[in-house]
Formats: C-alpha cells, structure tokens, sequence
C-alpha cells in the first residue's frame, strides 16, 4: 500500500470563525446548535462570516427571519433563503451548497428530524473537498438526540436578568472533537458585537 498517495487534511484550531477564545468552529465540517437562541448563535456566526450566507428552511417550518429583527445584528442582504419540502433534498441542498462553497455560511434549520449519520458524512466529506472556506450550522430541535458526525454541538438559551436590560445568553459547547465541554455567559451591545461577561 503506497502511503503517499493518502492525504490528511489536518485542522487547526485557529482555521475557523472565532466566536470567543477557546471557543471556535473549523471551517468545511458540519456544526450543530439546539437551545430556544440558536438561531441568536446563527446569527452571530453571521456577523463574523464574509459573504452570502444560505438559509435553509423546511417549508412547513413557521420560524422566518425578520430583517428589522436582525439587523442589529448582521446585515439582512447578505442572506439567501431557500425553503424546501423534503428532507432528503433538505440534506442534497446542504450537501451540494458545502460541495461549491458559494457561500460561506450555511444554515439549515431543521424541527422535525435529525439526519442520520450517512449524510452527515456526506456533507463532510464535500465540505474536505473544496479549497475554499464554507461550513454548515444545523439548528435542531431540543426534542431529539443530538446529530451524529458533527465536529461540535453547542446550545445557546437565554439569561434572564430583570435588574438590566442587556441582552444576555449562556453559551455551552456540549462535544467537540478538539476541546472540552465548556460554559461561557454572553451579551450583547450593539456597539461592540457579542462579549464574553
């Protein structure tokens, strides 16, 4: 067996979008967040991803964006929605997206299943593929188990805090290939972006 001919595409770290130290996700893998502010999560992984960013929603799904809703956070013109009806093309989409690497974000939020771990495979293998930088986030629903084959699982869920009026979240990193499960409190200013507190 000739050796050479293997490649290995080692990730580093550093080769992803840094949402905290210590907390970052690598570019071409698939990614998954649950909690009520994943799509929160999303669009914070929108503001520090350069590009188009591609939604995908299952048609049945009641959940849209609100541009003046997300302004705050990330410019509403740089997304492209597509809903679709069928998981299995749901899953083709997010695979054939992760295969050009046309956009560099690519959120698939998904209620009423979870893929199994032969397309998730699929996507991650397309995602290796490609010389550019694209990833996948899933937003999954609380009432499953968590996808398999994901590089990391996060759940984001709001702090609520009546004495002010600052926006906070608890960020947890639930499984990581390459790190530790972790807890972080966050908040928001719409001056400076997301902060660690």
């Amino acid at each position: 067996m000739n050796l050479s001919r293997l490649e290995y595409n080692e990730i580093h770290p550093d080769s992803g979008i840094k949402l905290l130290p210590q907390a970052s996700l690598a570019w071409n893998r698939v990614h998954e967040c649950k909690g009520a502010s994943k799509i929160i999560f999303a669009l914070w992984l929108a503001q520090k991803a350069k590009g188009t960013i591609l939604w995908i929603n299952e048609t049945h799904n009641q959940e849209t964006l609100n541009p003046d809703g997300i302004y705050p956070y990330v410019n509403p013109a740089q997304f492209l929605f597509a809903n679709i009806r069928r998981k299995e093309d749901i899953l083709w989409c997010t695979e054939e997206a992760m295969r050009y690497a046309a956009c560099p974000l690519i959120i698939v939020n998904i209620s009423s299943f979870n893929p199994g771990l032969t397309p998730i495979r699929r996507i991650n293998l397309a995602g290796g593929k490609t010389k550019e930088n694209v990833m996948v986030i899933l937003l999954t629903s609380d009432k499953y188990e968590g996808v398999q084959g994901v590089e990391t699982r996060w759940n984001m869920e709001p702090i609520h805090d009546d004495t002010n009026l600052k926006r906070k979240w608890r960020l947890q990193r639930l499984k990581a290939r390459m790190a530790p499960p972790k807890l972080w409190a966050i908040s928001h200013n719409y001056k400076i972006g997301f902060q660690k507190i």
